[in-house]
């Protein structure tokens, strides 16, 4: 219904839609309510419209008018339920963008902290590496130099010995030459001291050896590989790289990512990867083979290692295989009943994971002692909603470190 029909379903003196309405004699409907109110008021039995006299009290009731507003009343009734859901469900759905908003911009804003963040840590690096290279390009021209200065020495002295000598060798040249022009009274008393001079010759020089000029090869040959294998004795290789997007709160990641400690609680969003409410840290994520990392525990008290696997965005709900130490008390495989009694001192623990035999297995590396091992029977299969990644828990301020990898330089032909 309209507006204009809603106008005449109302009452003239309440202006709302007729309650039990009654005609008066005048043809003028109202409320019974509205006009037994106003005779009571006004003292008389008038028609609040036009003040006509009603010569009776009792009213009949406009039974025509009452069902066109009982109908009109229950159609309504309907549409105005139906748009109390639908306001309700659109301030839920705003409510819900609104937090979307707020979680994007949080996001957004710590992306930027990120950037911030991870390029002071890459010139960081890259100036290190700018520093060995400038050192090793020092040292390089130092040997050069110090190659140049001992031949070039050696050289000038070989050369001052024989000027000596050809200064000598031209004096007795010019003197015989003299003495064969000379008078022979003259050539006669000298030619003895000519022919003894003349005769004793210096020892022909003997002709350079080889090794004289600078050695380009050393200094030269395959400099860039001999430089990159000088690096390594600078560099590490990590086979376990901590993921900070991942880290509880509490927990503080070194600069390389590498190592793990308890610390205050930092501002970080509260992006879907991440661990809210325990002190865990997940490691970049295994492909399918053979991995294998050590983790030196030996001052930390407070420690959970092993591994992890499950949907990357549920990680509360992911399940674990590890070993531990906390109050005081081992743990293997945690969910197990009761403590465990490891058969050395754990100082350097050392995970195993073999996906291709489904097997992960934990031993001390210091001393390869076996600890424990399991093959699951429920190893997950993995993909992009299910994976497998290094697993970290601690509380302890002494961080939890991966043992970086000793790197090697290795040549051979190509075929």
């Amino acid at each position: 219904m309209d507006s204009q029909v809603e106008d005449h379903l109302q009452c003239p003196t309440c202006l709302e839609i007729f309650e039990d309405p009654v005609m008066l004699p005048c043809s003028h409907s109202f409320c019974r309510a509205c006009v037994e109110q106003w005779w009571e008021e006004k003292g008389d039995q008038s028609c609040p419209v036009c003040r006509k006299r009603c010569r009776t009290m009792d009213l009949p009731s406009n039974l025509a008018l009452r069902n066109v507003c009982d109908a009109f009343s229950q159609a309504s009734v309907d549409p105005k339920e139906k748009l109390q859901d639908g306001l309700q469900k659109a301030k839920e759905r705003l409510k819900d963008d609104i937090e979307a908003r707020d979680f994007c911009n949080e996001q957004a804003t710590y992306i930027k902290v990120q950037r911030e963040q991870v390029e002071s840590k890459i010139k960081k690096y890259f100036e290190e590496l700018r520093r060995f290279l400038l050192a090793q390009e020092e040292a390089r021209l130092s040997a050069v130099r110090e190659e140049e200065e001992k031949k070039s020495r050696m050289m000038k002295e070989k050369i001052e010995t024989l000027d000596r000598v050809i200064s000598t060798l031209s004096d007795a040249v010019r003197s015989t030459e003299e003495q064969l022009t000379s008078d022979p009274v003259c050539f006669t008393e000298n030619i003895k001291n000519t022919i003894n001079r003349i005769q004793k010759l210096p020892d022909k020089p003997e002709r350079l050896k080889g090794g004289a000029l600078l050695d380009e090869v050393k200094h030269v040959g395959n400099l860039k590989f001999s430089v990159w294998e000088r690096m390594k004795e600078t560099v590490s290789f990590s086979p376990v790289i901590l993921d900070p997007n991942t880290a509880c709160l509490k927990l503080s990641l070194s600069d390389d990512l590498t190592s793990v400690s308890c610390q205050e609680e930092q501002q970080r969003p509260n992006n879907p990867e991440r661990f809210k409410w325990n002190d865990d840290v997940l490691g970049s994520a295994l492909a399918s083979g053979t991995h294998m990392w050590d983790v030196d525990v030996e001052d930390n008290r407070q420690w959970k290692l092993g591994v992890a696997y499950g949907h990357p965005c549920l990680p509360s709900e992911m399940d674990t295989w590890s070993i531990a130490r906390f109050d005081d008390k081992y743990r293997k495989f945690v969910g197990a009943v009761g403590s465990w009694n490891p058969p050395v001192r754990l100082r350097r623990i050392r995970v195993h994971v073999d996906t291709n035999e489904r097997k992960i297995s934990f031993s001390e590396s210091r001393t390869n002692t076996e600890l424990c091992k399991t093959v699951p029977s429920d190893w997950p299969h993995l993909s992009d909603n299910k994976k497998m990644f290094p697993y970290f828990w601690t509380r302890d301020k002494t961080p939890l470190r991966v043992i970086p990898l000793a790197c090697h330089v290795m040549t051979r032909s190509s075929r």
